[in-house]
């Protein structure tokens, strides 16, 4: 999974690593993301925010439910799909129910 990953942005990968906070790896997951606040994302805002609450999931490959058991819980979770450079911001709550955890 973490092969795919280097693939996928070559010489970037590094750079990317290097702005995750959060960086999981096993046979089963690849995540690699940050705590952020919801209104950097939601209003564009640039002010300073002290507590996030919002996971951004930069990339995930697996099994992306085992999340909800490694990291706290968090009021969103944030992400782009593949193929796709718009943001989805969703409740992790509802996140988590849909996913069956």
């Amino acid at each position: 999974m973490i092969t795919s990953f280097f693939k996928e942005y070559g010489d970037e990968a590094e750079e990317i690593l290097k702005e995750c906070t959060h960086i999981y790896c096993d046979e089963e997951l690849f995540f690699c993301g940050y705590k952020t606040h919801s209104d950097y994302i939601l209003k564009k805002t640039n002010k300073r925010l002290d507590k996030g609450d919002t996971w951004f999931v930069y990339y995930a490959a697996g099994k992306v439910t085992k999340l909800f058991e490694i990291f706290e819980p968090k009021k969103f979770v944030c992400f782009h799909r593949l193929n796709s450079d718009k943001l989805k911001i969703y409740s992790y709550n509802r996140l988590r129910d849909y996913y069956g955890k």
